[in-house]
């Protein structure tokens, strides 16, 4: 399986009802995506910060969702609603290994984040 996970930053409260909005649309999408495993969501309002998590059957499925639809949409609408650059992860993992926890997927963010710091 191939895990993705992120982070990203909106820059003002303002966007922040338009952006769940949206989120749900992409929720609906995910639920109905071929080769997603499973996925979740988490945000920090008070901090303007979301994290995502999925899981795929092959990065091809993780790579046409990507583009398609409703995530693809707003990924261009909502580019200049970003605080700074997000922060995006692809792993392997094993399907013993399911369901990702937060804190796993968090590390991995974490980690990008230290790596792209140096």
């Amino acid at each position: 399986y191939v895990a993705f996970a992120s982070r990203f930053y909106l820059k003002s409260f303002w966007r922040v009802p338009g952006f769940m909005l949206a989120s749900i649309r992409i929720m609906k999408q995910l639920d109905g995506s071929p080769g997603i495993v499973g996925w979740a969501m988490a945000a920090d309002i008070p901090r303007l910060e979301f994290h995502t998590i999925s899981v795929w059957e092959d990065a091809e499925a993780l790579r046409r969702f990507n583009r398609a639809g409703d995530h693809g949409a707003v990924l261009t609408s909502f580019a200049g609603a970003m605080k700074r650059s997000g922060t995006f992860v692809q792993y392997p993992v094993l399907g013993a290994d399911l369901p990702i926890d937060w804190p796993a997927a968090l590390a991995r963010v974490n980690e990008q984040i230290a790596c792209q710091a140096r």
